[in-house]
């Protein structure tokens, strides 16, 4: 009877340690998709503010070592011990490295300049409703085609990669150590699976896409809305010399109607206005904004660094929005992506946050 109590008590310890090294790793996912998401965003503003390819690369890496200084994981290292499993790691009866013991891991970016679809940061296009073929966590997994084209020329998004996968020459990226496998030494684990621990990568894309809400702050620092409208079809024409504009119920969000009032002058986030379906009746509303200059009915286009501004002051989340909305006026707003030129604002938002585990990258 002691016999299988001890086997049992072993068996339980040998179970425990695994969950607590499994619970180890969920933790630092959770630390490094936290950076990885902050880092993707911090690159999304960079390319609605029209910054240049090195500019957000350097703010990208920047943000990522910034994050890591408090949600980064620490290090635990063993060493010496006997390779049992015939690999090249030793797997069995190591000890802990005081001398690294604690150190915090702060995993510092590769800007990734030649753009390689493997690495740190990589910019491009993202496809809206197109599902990858390989899907992350594979050894394949860093193909993100077709959902994900590499393009410095005219990108719509920003990937981010954070690695603790223990790889070496990644083109364009770099990889800290593998999470150690700890409590569970004496699990009966596979012994190539201790000496090499777990392979932790989080993945973050962060997108472009149309702005639905701004900011109702008056700062000099930030751009706020102009209490006028444009129509799309304007828009799309490129008219704006001598253009009729309108003036909606509300210049901060998308839904709102017009009413009668005269339209106002200013400089910063001018609505744009269309015919939408909404609860079976046709009502023009707010369906997007531009970056734009209005001085009497003459607009002109611009950008955020065009007006002097450093910071944006708008998002792409719908949950800032408190009009009713249609099916009919969400297709209009997801159309302005398509619109030629820079003037259309957009804001980042994140399409893919993903955390992966296992024993390969």
């Amino acid at each position: 009877m002691l016999i299988l109590v001890v086997m049992l008590l072993f068996a339980l310890l040998a179970i425990a340690g695994l969950l607590i090294d499994i619970g180890m790793a969920r933790l630092t996912q959770a630390h490094m998709q936290s950076v990885s998401d902050a880092a993707a965003i911090e690159g999304g503003w960079q390319l609605a503010m029209g910054a240049d390819e090195e500019t957000t690369r350097d703010a990208v890496v920047r943000r990522a070592a910034e994050m890591s200084e408090s949600w980064g994981p620490h290090r635990i290292e063993l060493e010496d011990g006997y390779v049992l499993g015939g690999g090249e790691k030793p797997e069995s009866s190591q000890t802990i490295n005081r001398d690294s013991l604690g150190d915090p891991v702060r995993p510092m970016l590769d800007p990734n300049v030649d753009n390689d679809i493997a690495g740190d940061i990589v910019l491009g296009e993202y496809v809206r409703g197109e599902v990858p073929d390989d899907l992350p966590g594979l050894p394949i997994g860093y193909d993100r085609s077709p959902a994900f084209e590499p393009d410095v020329n005219d990108p719509n998004a920003i990937l981010v990669r954070l690695r603790r996968t223990g790889e070496d020459d990644i083109a364009g990226g770099t990889s800290a150590e593998r999470l150690t496998y700890l409590w569970s030494r004496g699990s009966l684990l596979d012994f190539g699976l201790k000496g090499c621990g777990i392979a932790v990568r989080s993945e973050s894309i962060a997108k472009l896409a149309p702005v639905v809400a701004v900011g109702t702050a008056v700062s000099s620092s930030l751009p706020t809305a102009i209490n006028a409208a444009i129509e799309l079809v304007d828009v799309r024409a490129e008219r704006f010399t001598d253009v009729t504009l309108l003036r909606p119920e509300d210049p901060f969000q998308i839904g709102s109607l017009m009413t009668g009032g005269d339209p106002e002058d200013g400089v910063g986030y001018l609505p744009i206005a269309s015919s939408v379906m909404l609860e079976g009746s046709s009502e023009i509303r707010v369906v997007g904004f531009m970056l734009a200059s209005v001085q009497d009915d003459d607009v002109t286009p611009m950008t955020l660094s065009d007006m002097g501004y450093e910071r944006a002051n708008a998002t792409a989340n719908l949950g800032w929005v408190t009009y009713p909305l249609s099916h009919d006026l969400l297709l209009v707003h997801q159309s302005l992506s398509d619109v030629e030129g820079d003037f259309i604002a957009c804001a980042p938002a994140l399409v893919r946050s993903q955390k992966i585990h296992g024993g390969t990258p």
